[in-house]
């Protein structure tokens, strides 16, 4: 048999079942449509920052590590930011808020922002912070939220340290004017002691 016969054949075959080849096409299209459209909407929302980790982690590592890792700072990062308290300050400060109603949901909203916000290193001092939800308002919300938190304890130490800095230089002038006042006073007995030979 020719191959040209063979199409014939195969082409008269499908024209005697062309109806039920478009209702099946038609069922499967609408199956695809209902399935596409049950798929809930998912939106991301992220944020980088750029953040010198070793001042950041420095005081929360000192004396705990040596030498930290990227890991582990990212670790910590993630420990310190993803906190019950600071996890309770994003849900009040965002929509989220409105969808709990007792202890026992904010519980479990706690652990589910536990979870889904994520916080991955891009460099060793650049950060990203993740999170998706099926609203786009909530999404950014909550980024933006955990970004302020991180603003906050990031100028919160710059504080810390400006204020123990100047403590610090406070200290030392205060000490060196009582050793100024130490020597002035040896220099002017010095001079009374010895005012025949000056």
């Amino acid at each position: 048999m020719s191959i040209l016969a063979m199409a014939r054949r195969q082409a008269a075959i499908g024209w005697r079942h062309r109806w039920k080849a478009l209702l099946v096409g038609w069922v499967v299209c609408l199956l695809g449509w209902a399935a596409v459209y049950a798929i809930p909407n998912q939106f991301d929302s992220s944020a980088r920052i750029y953040a010198d980790a070793d001042a950041i982690l420095g005081s929360a590592l000192k004396g705990i590590a040596i030498d930290s890792s990227p890991a582990q700072q990212v670790e910590v990062l993630q420990r310190t930011l993803l906190s019950r308290p600071n996890l309770e300050k994003v849900i009040l400060r965002t929509p989220l808020d409105q969808r709990v109603r007792s202890d026992a949901e904010r519980d479990v909203m706690i652990q589910r922002l536990t979870r889904e916000i994520r916080i991955t290193p891009q460099t060793r001092n650049l950060f990203t912070i993740e999170y998706r939800d099926r609203d786009p308002r909530v999404a950014r919300d909550v980024v933006q939220a955990a970004l302020n938190l991180f603003m906050e304890a990031a100028t919160a130490t710059d504080r810390q340290q400006m204020e123990s800095a100047r403590d610090f230089v406070a200290q030392q002038l205060a000490s060196y004017e009582v050793q100024l006042r130490q020597a002035e006073r040896r220099r002017a007995e010095f001079q009374a002691r010895y005012i025949d030979l000056l």
